[in-house]
């Protein structure tokens, strides 16, 4: 891993590829706390949202892993 963290250009302004992972991982898994108000029944009590709760889980756990799968460059080329 390189010594330097990718940097991400975001509307919060620049922070590191791991910390816009997590806060969008965040931010997608709130969507099931808005979706379940929203329909006022818990995603598991149907099994057609209980697929949908479980694909939003599952992009969430994939956003906060992406850090690690990113390669840019060699470690010892830099980024410049």
């Amino acid at each position: 891993m390189s010594k330097h963290p990718l940097i991400v250009d975001t509307k919060y302004g620049e922070e590191t590829l791991y910390s816009h992972c997590v806060r969008l991982s965040k931010r997608n898994n709130s969507l099931l706390y808005k979706l379940e108000s929203y329909l006022g029944q818990k995603l598991t009590d149907n099994h057609e949202l209980s697929e949908i709760r479980d694909t939003i889980l599952t992009v969430s756990a994939d956003i906060s892993k992406l850090h690690h799968n990113i390669k840019v460059g060699e470690d010892d080329e830099g980024l410049q």
